[in-house]
């Protein structure tokens, strides 16, 4: 991830060791319950949340992770998260422009 920051002159405001702080089930929806969107990529594969339309059970599973703590990377622009590492969504970077 810090490749991707460097490559494209990016800097995290705000940074947090995934393995040090645990934010489990009900801290990770007070943080992302009101997202305009939650964009996960897991594998090879990307998917969309809204939480506003979309299940909060089904947005928790895919953004927590065995442990029960959130995925990491996360990174938030805006209203919007991405959590999660697939190369084809970091080649982009969307929130590069955020």
């Amino acid at each position: 991830m810090q490749e991707v920051l460097d490559t494209h002159n990016l800097e995290a405001e705000d940074r947090t060791d995934a393995r040090k702080e645990k934010l489990e089930a009900d801290t990770v929806w007070e943080l992302m319950g009101t997202a305009e969107r939650i964009v996960v990529a897991k594998g090879k594969s990307v998917k969309t949340f809204v939480p506003d339309e979309d299940d909060r059970e089904a947005i928790l599973k895919a953004v927590l992770g065995r442990s029960g703590s959130l995925r990491a990377p996360t990174v938030k622009t805006g209203n919007v998260f991405y959590v999660g590492y697939n190369e084809a969504l970091y080649t982009d970077v969307p929130f590069a422009n955020g």
